[in-house]
């Protein structure tokens, strides 16, 4: 599994509650099988990421940002659409709901995130080892 690369402590602490989120409320769902492909999204997701990371300018330092929930929120969103049943589909909505609406909050905090000056060393850094 990649280690996602983040820009502050800050960055990684509103970002890693969401991913948490996701991953809980996934494995409760779906069997072991399917979750351990689900992590394997999750982990190509970071990947992408990180590699994006690379170019990270001011001028796109948003977009970097939240890469990480908007992407993990499709791939969940999707994958929660492959496994739903009569069975679980009560479950699997509430939970849609409530991700969303993490999201929404998620994306809300990190908007008001501002580069700092070591941001980019950082990453650059982190991305080296």
């Amino acid at each position: 599994m990649h280690t996602p690369i983040y820009s502050s402590e800050e960055h990684r602490m509103i970002v890693e509650s969401y991913i948490t989120m996701c991953k809980q409320f996934t494995e409760e769902v779906a069997s072991q099988a399917r979750y351990k492909n689900y992590l394997e999204v999750i982990d190509l997701i970071v990947e992408y990421s990180n590699g994006y990371g690379e170019g990270v300018r001011e001028n796109n330092f948003y977009d970097w940002i939240v890469i990480l929930p908007i992407n993990i929120s499709v791939a969940t969103s999707g994958f929660y659409a492959g496994i739903e049943t009569k069975t679980n589909s009560a479950v699997i909505r509430a939970y849609k709901v409530v991700l969303e609406q993490m999201l929404t909050e998620t994306v809300t905090r990190l908007d008001s995130l501002e580069p700092d000056n070591d941001w980019y060393i950082h990453w650059n850094i982190k991305a080296n080892r």
